[in-house]
């Protein structure tokens, strides 16, 4: 045997040791989704029409108070997701579950905190509070009446147009004559 042959040989073999005597590599385990799709739980019918009071009040008290009924609006709806089972702890975390569930809706909250805040500060005009009540109104009525064994994407899609199409009638699997 040639010399380098006896040397391909060597290295491969100390190769195979040192496989062989290493320890096994540890993978990180698989970071779970911190969101995912948040579960809601279902409003009953008394509970839905409170709410619908509330953010009625809300609406009359913008006449008076416009920056006090932002931020009546704001809690209302935070009141309301915590109650559907919308994931909280922090506003950011609240707006990620919001977009995961009503995709059309995401800005509405956003829009709706903002305004509260510029509003507590007192830099925001009646028109831009009138603005993010209407985009909040949007969203509580998406949180009141959604269903919550449908996916938000079923809830808020347009249904497609079957103008001038044909359909195809099945036959009724038992005809009976007469």
């Amino acid at each position: 045997m040639s010399v380098s042959a006896l040397a391909i040989l060597g290295v491969a073999a100390v190769v195979i040791v040192a496989l062989a005597l290493a320890r096994p590599v540890k993978w990180p385990a698989r970071r779970p989704r911190r969101i995912g799709r948040p579960t809601m739980r279902t409003l009953d019918a008394y509970e839905r029409e409170q709410y619908v009071a509330l953010w009625a009040g809300v609406q009359e008290q913008f006449v008076d108070s416009p920056a006090t009924a932002v931020a009546r609006a704001s809690e209302l709806l935070d009141r309301l997701a915590d109650e559907r089972g919308v994931p909280s702890g922090s506003p950011e975390r609240r707006l990620r579950a919001l977009s995961t569930l009503f995709p059309a809706r995401a800005d509405s909250a956003r829009q709706l905190y903002k305004a509260r805040a510029a509003a507590a500060t007192g830099d925001a005009s009646a028109e831009s509070l009138r603005q993010a009540l209407v985009a909040g109104r949007a969203l509580f009525e998406e949180l009141v009446t959604a269903d919550p064994h449908h996916r938000a994407s079923s809830v808020t899609a347009p249904r497609r147009s079957t103008w001038g199409r044909r359909t195809r009638v099945r036959p009724t699997a038992h005809r009976t004559q007469t």
